[in-house]
């Protein structure tokens, strides 16, 4: 199975709509969650992840509080005039459907969580190696993507040893899964990298190969700030996305 790696879309259609294209080829899709919050197009990008062929979908901190389910206590002004925005966007029904989603699902032996293990509902970041081991400690298989950073990396550790490490892919790679290792890894952030590079970025996981390549591409970033400048959104939003920060 070739399945296409999604995360951290935050409503910003130009960059999903990018990554989908050079997506075409893949039989199904994993969604690593926040698909909307921060970007002016959650209703649509809503609409166009659910339509995706074979999506398994988790939820992100950005889709629960939009919905009135995570603390705003936990975001900054900027994000949470966007959170704000965002919740009088959707409709009841989009409202329902992301709070249904799950915080973690396992396809094909593979963990999918946005933040981390062993507790996703409290969507802690993973951004050193020890962050990386408390997750590994919590899933048992060889394999876990995760989101949330919005940086394009992964860890990697031995079966036989509690030591791992860190490497980044903020140009895009492929990376060959060995047998004898285990891995973490973060295809990074469709709608808002935060990684020095402004392209989007999103995976392509083959199964069968054992590969995960992560690819970045660039959109119509112009497009986007102009909505988010016209929809009111704090204009700090916009600016960072031309610098992937």
């Amino acid at each position: 199975m070739v399945y296409g790696l999604i995360s951290d879309i935050h409503a910003n259609l130009e960059a999903l709509e990018a990554a989908l294209a050079e997506l075409s080829g893949v039989e199904a899709y994993l969604c690593l969650g926040d698909i909307v919050g921060y970007g002016p197009d959650p209703s649509a990008c809503l609409a166009r992840v659910r339509a995706l062929p074979g999506l398994v979908c988790i939820v992100g901190n950005h889709d629960l509080a939009a919905v009135g389910a995570y603390d705003l206590d936990w975001f900054n002004p900027y994000a949470r005039h966007a959170v704000e925005w965002t919740a009088a966007q959707l409709s009841p029904e989009e409202t329902d459907y992301l709070r249904a989603l799950p915080d973690k699902e396992e396809v094909a032996g593979t963990v999918l969580v946005h933040g981390s293990l062993p507790q996703p509902e409290l969507m802690n970041y993973i951004t050193t190696p020890e962050d990386a081991l408390e997750c590994f400690d919590a899933f048992g298989g060889a394999l876990c993507f995760i989101g949330h950073t919005h940086l394009t990396e992964y860890y990697h550790r031995a079966e036989t040893v509690r030591a791992c490490r860190r490497v980044g892919l903020f140009r895009g790679g492929r990376l060959e899964l060995q047998r004898d290792r285990r891995y973490l890894i973060n295809p990074g952030s469709v709608g808002q990298p935060r990684d020095g590079n402004p392209r989007a970025s999103f995976g392509i996981y083959d199964t069968t190969a054992r590969t995960v390549e992560i690819r970045r591409v660039a959109y119509d970033l112009p497009t986007v700030q102009k909505k988010m400048n016209e929809a009111g959104l704090p204009r700090y939003l916009s600016e960072r996305l031309r610098r992937g920060v």
